[in-house]
């Protein structure tokens, strides 16, 4: 039985093949238009914006000639975007992390995001829990300005969580035991594993694998890191919220991070 802390990682986003996006601009005709390097503009920045302008075919003046001006700067484009609401082009471009330590409260509040959102999370049917480990919530930490009764209270309630995972550890291991399950073919412990399991709390740290286009992500780190929201997935959402905001200006310029720490849009629903 051990008590973790909550890791996020960034494994993985959207890669642009600029010799083939070149390709497919000359092909329909927009030969002026300038890929910038990705020191300038990210990929899943410069996805979004190729998106965007294929739909208007707004790439250089007179391709579409119903456009006679267009913004040169992909920044500002971008930012247009967000501000117009032309939010499906948003859908094109994905960022993937990894979320280690979480329980099963995260995945239960995470996983109702379906739309927008790939989902692999740690299998509790294969995965033998001989060691359990815990994220001790936030509420049960020590704060300042916790007066003395609040103190102890927590440190009651810290204690109870510590004679729970340390019993259901045990639980498991004697339930191995009447059944041998190291002996066992691994379609068998397969079995036994997912029986098991019916004796372990929702606390138990557990992870997985999120990926989300970027108009998914906007819209579950608004609602979750709303003060309201549950604890622990207001903290993975202020992780992942934090993260890319640096990483995705252009698409998250909007988002400012209030007194209470929510990361407020101000272009909501895009």
């Amino acid at each position: 039985m051990l008590p973790v802390s909550i890791e996020v990682f960034n494994i993985a986003s959207t890669k642009v093949n600029r010799e083939a996006v070149r390709r497919w601009l000359d092909f329909i005709g927009a030969h002026g238009f300038e890929i910038p390097d990705e020191e300038v503009l990210s990929d899943p920045a410069l996805l979004v914006a190729l998106a965007a302008k294929r739909c208007y075919m707004s790439f250089e003046p007179g391709l579409n000639p119903n456009v006679t001006k267009v913004r040169k700067d992909l920044a500002d484009y971008l930012g247009n975007i967000i501000k117009s609401k032309h939010g499906s082009v948003l859908e094109h471009a994905v960022y993937t992390f990894a979320v280690e330590n979480v329980s099963r409260v995260f995945t239960g509040e995470m996983n109702r995001h379906r739309a927008g959102w790939a989902i692999s999370e740690g299998s509790m049917r294969y995965i033998r829990y001989d060691n359990i480990k815990f994220w001790m919530p936030t509420s049960l930490q020590d704060q300042d300005g916790d007066d003395k009764n609040t103190l102890y209270q927590k440190k009651l309630s810290r204690q109870l969580f510590d004679d729970a995972f340390e019993q259901m550890e045990e639980w498991q291991e004697r339930l191995g035991e009447i059944w041998g399950i190291d002996e066992m073919p691994f379609k068998k412990k397969k079995l036994m594993t997912s029986m098991f399991r019916r004796l372990i709390g929702m606390g138990i740290a557990t992870g997985g694998v999120w990926t989300g286009n970027l108009r998914a992500l906007r819209h579950v780190l608004t609602l979750r890191t709303h003060p309201s929201a549950e604890e622990e997935i207001r903290l993975v959402c202020s992780m992942i919220a934090s993260r890319i905001i640096d990483m995705e200006p252009e698409i998250f310029a909007d988002f400012e991070r209030d007194a209470h720490g929510w990361y407020k849009p101000a272009h909501e629903k895009v």
